[in-house]
């Protein structure tokens, strides 16, 4: 049987501890099971799973194997919990193991590695450090895994002391060393007096022991590793050069807090009696609520008996709010603000004119000290627009940093301005473009009898965009005939900015977008198609432009004249037509306008036509005006609805969804029969609800 093997196992294990399971056909049946050693998780059939790596350092094929078990769903469960090719990780050339169906105690044995890189050893490589007691050496720690820990001492002879010099370093930088470092101790053991901590690249000046021993300890963290460190050392007479010994104590005065701050030691040994601090102590200052730190955040005693940096100052500002994208900010001159109350008057008429000019002479003195990225001085003021017209601001204009440090007003946010186009008159509306048309598309290959190639995309109807990430359509469009059952989000798509009904019209304003979720109305009955609306959610955000623009969303109580009075237009594509038809190419988007009727007389006429039906309070019926001209039919389409109105958002008139093409038995295209109407009124809360 031929043994297979998991290609990318080894990077699995590097990021957990996994229990391996694979299918049947990749063991090794075996009645016998291992040893006891093995037995953590083994039932009756024993079996052998394989391990298979690649060797860091030649990249080789290499690997083990583990004993198994099937367990009660037919999954092969390790008899142990190993860590996969992690056990290779720091080897410089590998070991293998078997790769037979026998049991394997290469893992058991813990010998890894044929060789190792310089400064480790071991049979996993992971081992280092050392006593040395030469009087000259090197110290070499060619690359180094993660949470590793090695520690070095050297002895030199009585008398001497010992110099060292670190000729490469290379470790993650951090301004604390509090990640991957190397540590300098004055003695023989970790708790010896501390010299230094190093990291990052830079080397540091040679270091010396005051006595005849040096600690030297490496850590690396969990993430990320480098290259890792060298350094050579000898031993020196102890009264020729103790006098340049790095260990020379000047100690660093206590610097003091900040105004309106504090400071912590983060680093190195506490101060001493409380206002001297040795060499190598750090220092993080940091400022009172509302207050900001301007300068350096750390400073360190330095062997010159002087701090680094500079002392830093706290700062009354403000933190900038977040913002976003679609706003635009811009901070305003920093100016005096003043104010006047009634005190001023009577101030005033008690004080000499010249009282009064040496008085408003003098101006508050301006904040000083730089401020970090993102941060605004006192009194401040930001000012906020919407970086483009098709968009309207909620919130405040323009916000004030107050000395709470928080800012005045509401924070700023811009949402697509809904329902505005071109003025439309009635002779007109033909020929308009209604940026928040959408064309909805249902791929072929998820109707079942379909005669087109399975990745042809059909036009099935319109909807309406109400946001940039929701259009609302009925629900008889997106669900399969005569049921509830919701058709696949990768069937559908929804295009946007389209005018021309030909799809292989190039239209540079076209956006064609994934839907990510359909929601039917709970209430939706798929044969008397009352409730017949559902929510579309697009996967990714409509770009919103001129041709591209959200209709505004209206409830009863917004309309300031009833349905019936109002003047209501139906757009949409004719989807019955026939692309090899001669007009086809330059049919365009259809639009008309259509009257509200009685809900009986809509009855009446169905059932003269044999045709009984029930129009819900959920439904409007509606006809063509006859004054205006039309060239769409709304039992080829299935449109929208809008009217056009005032809205308590706007005191201009923008328009409004009404309705959604619902059913008709218009065939003829006549225009005096009714076509009847999904009510989009009474849904305005649901829709919104689902919009969020």
């Amino acid at each position: 049987m031929e043994l297979g093997w998991w290609p990318q196992l080894g990077l699995t294990f590097l990021q957990l501890l996994l229990i391996s399971s694979l299918p049947r056909e990749y063991t090794v049946i075996n009645e016998a099971c291992p040893g006891a050693e093995w037995n953590i998780m083994c039932r009756e059939c024993c079996e052998y799973d394989q391990v298979k790596c690649a060797c860091p350092g030649k990249k080789e094929v290499v690997g083990y194997t583990i004993p198994c078990c099937r367990n009660e769903e037919n999954e092969c469960d390790s008899c142990l919990i190993h860590p996969g090719c992690t056990i290779f990780e720091n080897c410089k050339t590998c070991r293998n193991g078997s790769w037979g169906g026998t049991l394997d105690d290469f893992y058991v044995k813990g010998i890894y590695c044929a060789e190792c890189h310089a400064g480790w050893y071991g049979g996993d490589c992971m081992r280092c450090g050392q006593v040395l007691r030469v009087p000259k050496g090197q110290i070499l720690l060619e690359s180094y895994p993660l949470n590793a820990h090695c520690e070095w001492t050297i002895h030199a002879k009585p008398g001497f002391i010992i110099q060292l010099r670190i000729v490469m370093l290379s470790l993650e930088f951090d301004y604390m060393c509090q990640y991957d470092y190397v540590e300098v101790r004055d003695g023989d053991s970790s708790d010896s007096q501390i010299i230094k901590r190093f990291c990052g690249n830079e080397r540091p000046a040679p270091i010396r022991s005051s006595g005849s021993s040096l600690h030297i300890l490496f850590h690396s963290d969990g993430s990320k590793n480098f290259d890792g460190f060298h350094a050579i050392f000898e031993e020196i007479t102890a009264l020729l050069f103790f006098p340049l010994s790095v260990l020379e104590e000047r100690n660093c005065s206590d610097p003091g807090d900040p105004v309106n701050g504090y400071k912590k030691i983060t680093g190195g040994p506490e101060l001493i009696n409380g206002r001297y601090a040795k060499i190598g102590t750090v220092l993080t200052f940091f400022c009172n609520n509302s207050y900001v730190l301007s300068g350096n955040e750390m400073r360190t005693c330095q062997q010159n008996g002087e701090w680094s940096g500079k002392q830093p100052i706290c700062i009354k500002a403000c933190r900038e709010p977040k913002i976003s994208d679609l706003v635009r900010r811009r901070v305003l001159p920093m100016q005096v603000q003043s104010r006047e109350t009634p005190l001023h008057q009577l101030y005033a008429s008690a004080f000499s004119k010249q009282k009064l000019q040496d008085s408003s002479a003098k101006k508050p003195a301006l904040p000083f000290g730089d401020l970090p990225t993102g941060y605004q001085y006192l009194h401040t003021q930001i000012q906020y627009e919407c970086i483009s017209p098709f968009y309207r601001r909620l919130g405040s204009s323009r916000r004030t940093c107050l000395r709470t440090g928080k800012w005045s007003g509401r924070a700023p946010s811009c949402i697509p301005i809904c329902g505005k186009t071109e003025n439309v008159t009635a002779p007109k509306t033909q020929r308009t473009r209604w940026p928040w048309q959408a064309a909805i598309y249902r791929r072929a290959g998820g109707v079942h009898g379909s005669s087109l190639h399975k990745d042809t995309w059909f036009l099935v109807c319109s909807g309406a965009l109400v946001n940039e990430r929701t259009v609302v359509v009925a629900a008889h469009c997106v669900t399969d005939l005569g049921r509830v059952t919701v058709i696949k989000t990768a069937d559908l798509k929804v295009v946007l900015g389209k005018f021309y009904r030909d799809d292989d019209r190039e239209e540079k304003s076209i956006q064609s977008l994934r839907i990510s979720a359909i929601i039917l109305h709970p209430n939706y009955d798929p044969i008397l198609l009352d409730a017949d609306i559902a929510v579309l959610k697009l996967l990714d955000k409509a770009r919103i432009s001129t041709r591209v623009q959200p209709i505004c969303l209206a409830a009863p109580r917004d309309l300031s004249t009833s349905l019936q009075e109002s003047r209501v237009t139906v757009a949409g594509w004719n989807v019955l037509a026939d692309a090899r038809s001669p007009g086809f190419k330059n049919d365009t988007l259809r639009s008309g306008v259509v009257s509200v009727a009685d809900s009986l007389l809509c009855e009446e006429q169905h059932e003269e036509h044999g045709i009984p039906v029930s129009v819900t309070d959920n439904m409007f019926c509606a006809g063509w005006d006859r004054a205006v001209p039309s060239d769409i039919c709304t039992a080829e389409t299935g449109g929208i609805a809008a009217a056009l109105f005032l809205g308590r958002a706007s005191p201009e008139p923008r328009w409004h969804l009404v309705g959604l093409v619902s059913w008709s038995y218009d065939k003829t295209c006549s225009h005096s029969l009714y076509t009847a109407f999904t009510k989009v009124l009474p849904f305005k809360d649901w829709i919104e609800r689902n919009m969020k």
